[in-house]
């Protein structure tokens, strides 16, 4: 009997280990989603190379980790030099990483964008198994969670409005901001446009409970040139704005849970049960 079972424990053990995906030791980043993940699931001296963004403070969340690893242009000419065993990339992508991947047998790893955070264990997942750390990935989308579970507006009937405007905080309805929003009991205004945004005029003569704005890099784009008119800044004051980093959104990381918070204690001052800054 005991060696019955001790055949058992064996095959099992067997069976488990030839469904785990193989570590990768040489890995590449192409996407600033994929390096942050990376930087979070990998050992350090797995990484080769790293997207552009991710030393951006503006745009990476992870920007002071990843300035201590080499970057390299998202193009398939470096993976040539790199040869690496697994690259990760967004769906957007140069048309020569394909080409290259294809050439030398290596795998190529796509992550999409994320339309809730309900996507974002799915890309801790994607991100984990194609690196070989499947079980950093678990704990990872365990401790995501639990973290998740524990946040929640005071008073979750109380569904007040808002409109977002600047960098990466496009408000079309779902939309992962949408999502944000919903959770911390906001209900998106609504909009003019097909593209979720709304005019200038609109938002003056009929204002939300918030407005929230997206900055990543000054003067980047017009839509954070609107962030700084006048009219905003004197119609929307105090518990009615908040200013909402733009990298806390750009990419589906655990991170992402921070703009939430940013999200909830707003909803919470505005019904007054946080005090206001």
């Amino acid at each position: 009997m005991a060696v019955l079972l001790l055949s058992g424990l064996m095959t099992g053990a067997i069976a488990g280990s030839a469904c785990a995906s193989p570590v990768r030791t040489r890995i590449v980043s192409l996407n600033l989603c994929t390096d942050e993940l990376l930087l979070e699931l990998a050992d350090p001296s797995h990484i080769l190379g790293l997207s552009p963004l991710a030393t951006d403070c503006a745009e990476s969340v992870r920007c002071e980790i990843a300035a201590t690893y080499p970057v390299q242009r998202p193009d398939g000419e470096n993976l040539v030099v790199t040869h690496p065993d697994v690259v990760l990339d967004g769906t957007w992508h140069r048309p020569t990483v394909p080409l290259v991947t294809n050439a030398l047998h290596v795998p190529f790893v796509q992550l999409p964008s994320i339309a809730s955070l309900e996507d974002i264990p799915t890309q801790i997942r994607t991100v984990a198994h194609a690196i070989g750390e499947d079980a950093r990935g678990d704990d990872m989308i365990r401790d995501f969670a639990d973290r998740l579970e524990s946040l929640h507006p005071a008073h979750p009937d109380q569904i007040l409005t808002a409109t977002v405007i600047g960098a990466n905080l496009a408000g079309e309805e779902g939309g992962l901001i949408s999502d944000l929003l919903k959770r911390a009991g906001f209900r998106l205004s609504a909009s003019e446009r097909p593209d979720g945004t709304i005019a200038l005029e609109t938002l003056i003569a009929h204002p939300p409970d918030l407005l929230v704005t997206g900055m990543i890099s000054e003067g980047a784009s017009l839509a954070e040139d609107a962030v700084h008119h006048p009219a905003l800044r004197d119609r929307f004051t105090g518990a009615h704005l908040l200013a909402l980093p733009g990298r806390l959104t750009m990419c589906g990381t655990p991170d992402t849970l921070d703009a939430l918070t940013a999200l909830i204690a707003a909803h919470d001052r505005l019904t007054g049960t946080e005090p206001s800054p």
